[in-house]
């Protein structure tokens, strides 16, 4: 029987990027001790969430990613602003912004038309990039005490890669191996010389 690997395409978080976002977190929990936050180590941006694929699937989808990394150009975004999924009244995730966005929406919608004709099934949601910096155990009586760090801001981000990473669920936490990378290229200078 073929293994089945969960598997997802993101972009990884600079070493500095990750401190930052891990002293935010570790503010947020002294504030809200429901918030279970991810390690830093494991926190990226999701593109795309494909589920569970074959090994041959995977290869595929690999090929995909370098054929559309390697045309993309490196950019810049900053993260700022803290948001709740559902809502602020039911809140089951905490995440943190990401502007602009139009840059990793027309990114996430290449790849999406990419994994469609490669017979993958994608979420139909509108894509809305965000860091997921934390998940709720059970909805908090009230956010009040998470409304000064609502316009935090954790700095700039250069995006110059994506991954395809399997992850594996352990007791400990999810386990990310990247498979394959896609480094950006450098932007094009136009000289008018």
């Amino acid at each position: 029987m073929t293994e089945l690997l969960r598997s997802f395409i993101a972009i990884p978080l600079p070493e500095q990027t990750r401190r930052r976002i891990g002293k935010l977190q570790q503010q947020l929990r002294a504030l809200q001790p429901l918030l279970k936050t991810p390690r830093s180590e494991n926190l990226h941006l999701t593109l795309n969430f494909l589920g569970d694929l074959t090994p041959e699937q995977l290869a595929e989808i690999g090929q995909h990613v370098l054929s559309i990394g390697q045309k993309k150009e490196i950019f810049n975004v900053l993260l700022k602003g803290l948001g709740f999924f559902p809502n602020a009244k039911r809140p089951r995730i905490l995440w943190l912004g990401v502007e602009p966005e139009a840059e990793l929406i027309a990114l996430q919608e290449e790849l999406s038309k990419q994994l469609l004709s490669a017979g993958l099934e994608i979420e139909q949601r509108r894509y809305r990039p965000h860091l997921t910096i934390g998940r709720f155990r059970q909805p908090p009586p009230t956010t009040e005490a998470l409304c000064p760090f609502l316009s935090q801001s954790c700095g700039s981000m250069k995006i110059d890669r994506m991954i395809l990473y399997t992850s594996k669920l352990t007791p400990k936490g999810a386990i990310h191996r990247a498979q394959t990378t896609a480094v950006f290229k450098q932007q094009t200078t136009h000289s008018f010389e």
